[in-house]
């Protein structure tokens, strides 16, 4: 034990320090005080480090309910958008006259083109009643009949429409080209666009021709009318063994006949 006013040690059983008269009492009670407002520190300490650690918890876990609330809120709009994708295809393969109708609308090319299905009852341009189950498509004044079941694709370059039977899959095409000639030399050039050799059914007049022919399976025809400085033309392609050839026929029968 040492005096606390000047550090002497001190013997066992003294009362006062030998050298300065401190009490060796006094210094005992200043040792006890001195421990005393140490273990309140200590105390204060571990109040205080718990204080932080639970705020810093809270802090951990306000910032984890942030994280969840904003993750909740992401998937909401993935869904929001998933669901409006979803009603745009489903309207778009229910309704495919309509879609066919927008599609000639924005392609439009400086000639007027307004595409418009027509019920079975409405009189087309040749004065005639559209059968049931078709629509029809004006281009340069040049009506064409088409098959209201097809349906609408995306079109590209100088195509009108494009269309295409989902169940049988024959495709269609109605289109404008500034290109014109005698409709025999036209004829010929198609022929060998498509590779057609032997002996194809062909047909030809002054403003119009029509082709047809079966090129490694699969069967082309064209029908094209040429007026005004522009032509005008319908493609529609199948394969020769389908089941639906017999029907795609009668379709290529009605639409010539009420291409005009």
């Amino acid at each position: 034990m040492y005096c606390k006013n000047c550090g002497r040690q001190l013997k066992e059983g003294m009362r006062y320090c030998d050298r300065c008269g401190q009490s060796v009492r006094k210094n005992r009670e200043s040792s006890r005080d001195a421990r005393q407002r140490e273990i309140e520190e200590l105390k204060a300490e571990r109040l205080n480090r718990k204080k932080r650690l639970a705020e810093k918890e809270a802090k951990q876990a306000r910032s984890k309910e942030r994280i969840k609330s904003k993750s909740h809120a992401f998937i909401f709009v993935i869904i929001i958008v998933l669901i409006a994708a979803a009603s745009v295809l489903i309207g778009y393969n229910m309704f495919p006259d309509n879609n066919t109708e927008s599609a000639a609308v924005n392609t439009a090319a400086p000639s007027a083109v307004v595409a418009s299905p027509v019920p079975s009852a409405s009189p087309s341009a040749g004065g005639q009643s559209l059968k049931d189950g078709y629509s029809q498509v004006t281009v340069a004044n040049i009506t064409c009949p088409y098959p209201s079941s097809f349906r609408s694709n995306t079109t590209s370059g100088s195509e009108k429409i494009n269309l295409t039977d989902t169940l049988g899959g024959a495709g269609m095409i109605i289109a404008q080209d500034t290109k014109i000639g005698e409709p025999k030399d036209m004829m010929k050039e198609y022929m060998a666009q498509i590779g057609a050799t032997g002996d194809p059914e062909m047909h030809a007049a002054s403003e119009w021709y029509s082709i047809t022919a079966e090129v490694n399976g699969k069967v082309y025809h064209r029908k094209c009318i040429v007026r005004n400085g522009l032509s005008v033309y319908y493609d529609f392609t199948y394969d020769a063994a389908s089941t639906a050839a017999s029907k795609y026929k009668d379709y290529i029968n009605y639409i010539d006949a009420n291409f005009n």
